[in-house]
């Protein structure tokens, strides 16, 4: 019976090192990542950024881009700021709501007009979003600060 509360207990401490270690930041191996967005040469403002992992049990990160074009990811597995070191896949999204006649919609809350319910435009070229096609973006997060610039064109 004792054999069997001492096989318990070192499980049970094993077992929480394990969360602990894994589950924490540093654990995760999270690093710093910021970079400039442009598009076209110029800063693209609120465009989300969003890393994929290509680890099946990878953590993703996003951020979104400022007047200047420069964003920060975080991830949110870890709640905390930056990516996870390791290969990923990126998506660059920038899109708008509009009715049928083109008037554009400032938020979800905004009543539906007689032109019917919003659509989805893209402001960037889809093939940044991933949408149906594989990414064509990549980046690798390595151990320390990391400058990740995507320089987006038509």
């Amino acid at each position: 019976m004792t054999r069997f509360f001492s096989y318990s207990f070192a499980t049970l401490g094993l077992l929480a090192l394990i969360v602990t270690v894994g589950c924490g930041p540093s654990g995760l191996g999270v690093q710093p990542v910021t970079g400039t967005v442009t598009y076209n040469g110029e800063p693209l403002e609120g465009a989300v950024v969003t890393f994929i992992s290509t680890d099946p049990l990878g953590h993703g990160a996003t951020g979104t881009t400022a007047a200047n074009g420069t964003y920060s990811l975080t991830t949110h597995a870890a709640a905390s700021s930056g990516a996870v070191i390791g290969d990923y896949d990126v998506v660059i999204l920038k899109t708008i709501l509009v009715d049928r006649l083109g008037n554009e919609f400032l938020d979800d809350n905004q009543p539906l007009g007689p032109s019917g319910r919003p659509e989805m435009r893209h402001l960037i070229p889809v093939k940044y979003s991933g949408d149906g096609t594989p990414p064509i973006l990549s980046a690798t997060v390595q151990r320390g600060r990391n400058v990740i610039n995507f320089d987006l064109e038509d």
